[in-house]
């Protein structure tokens, strides 16, 4: 397998992306944290109740009907507040301006003193906002990790220099307690190649028709469908153009791509909803697939740029992560 997110001059940027930075969290165990098989649920509710915490002034128990809601940190992540009337008719569900990146991991339990890491990707403006994780997260971590409590606090906050590099400054350490601004640099994107594995990474929840996509009757339409549509979405509501991702005017160049050599599965997934004190099923298909056909260099941009913002349902859990791989010997 090749690398194919080490940097390559790409012939031109493709303008029309959303602006995407990739930041990433050290944390410090103050407590031992009972840790579970899939952190996202957990890390999520953590964001939320932190820049709650953080920003809310009114104390009210939700956004709705708030003077402040335009204006608000917890808002600009969690209710996509001033979003453009056309995007909320067309769309049943908008999607926020984060990712989560959970680290999993074999472990348990994080003793006192252990490290957590957490990856985020933000999305737009609230790639400015990051600071303002820092303290959200250090609020959080008072409360404790999960359901079974634990403490933590922020250690650093690094942030990716290039989008896709995989190398990272240091942005901030809690010994200093300093911030360091980076400018955003522009994406670029490696040449395409004329097939690509896509290796899931964590559960991936598409729906066709109503039903949720299983591994014995996925498509590589399926895939295309929900990728492009999620980024004319992030574009219309975060910045970009949108247009190029419309699926209407990319469905001929889809039906040309297939699915060869899938081994996918279902991996079912349950998380506990403390919105509705309840457990909930958050199934979707782990595996790879190649993806090949005389139109992927259509694909290629929105196929490299979905890799940092996911694809599918609960995407702000870390669901429908993948990563891109050069298939020579499909073994």
């Amino acid at each position: 397998m090749d690398d194919l997110n080490t940097r390559q001059p790409a012939e031109s940027a493709f303008s029309a992306a959303p602006p995407v930075a990739r930041f990433r969290l050290t944390f410090e165990a103050l407590e031992t944290i009972p840790f579970p098989s899939y952190a996202g649920s957990a890390w999520r509710g953590l964001l939320g109740h932190g820049l709650r915490r953080l920003a809310c002034v009114t104390r009210q128990p939700t956004c709705e009907g708030c003077m402040l809601k335009y204006n608000c940190l917890y808002s600009t992540f969690f209710e996509t507040p001033g979003a453009p009337e056309a995007a909320s008719a067309r769309y049943a569900a908008l999607p926020h301006p984060f990712v989560l990146e959970p680290e999993i991991r074999a472990e348990r339990e994080i003793p006192s003193g252990g490290a957590l890491r957490l990856g985020i990707t933000l999305i737009g403006a609230a790639a400015e906002q990051a600071p303002y994780l820092i303290h959200a997260m250090n609020l959080a971590g008072e409360r404790g990790f999960g359901r079974a409590g634990g403490r933590f606090a922020v250690e650093a906050l690094e942030r990716e220099v290039l989008l896709g590099s995989e190398t990272w400054d240091r942005v901030y350490e809690a010994d200093t307690g300093e911030y360091q601004r980076l400018g955003t640099q522009p994406v670029s994107f490696p040449p395409p190649p004329a097939a690509v594995r896509v290796r899931l990474m964590t559960p991936l929840r598409i729906k066709r028709h109503g039903h949720f996509v299983g591994g014995n009757d996925f498509e590589a339409g399926d895939f295309l469908r929900h990728l492009c549509t999620r980024l004319a979405m992030l574009a219309e509501l975060y910045g970009g153009d949108p247009r190029p991702f419309q699926w209407e005017s990319l469905l001929h160049h889809a039906q040309t791509i297939r699915v060869s050599a899938p081994r996918l599965h279902w991996h079912e997934w349950t998380r506990f909803s403390s919105r509705q004190n309840t457990l909930m099923q958050m199934g979707g298909l782990l595996g790879s697939f190649l993806l090949e056909g005389p139109e992927l260099e259509t694909f290629w941009p929105a196929l490299w740029l979905g890799q940092w913002v996911h694809v599918g349902k609960a995407t702000s859990f870390g669901l429908g992560s993948y990563r891109l791989e050069l298939d020579r010997s499909d073994s």
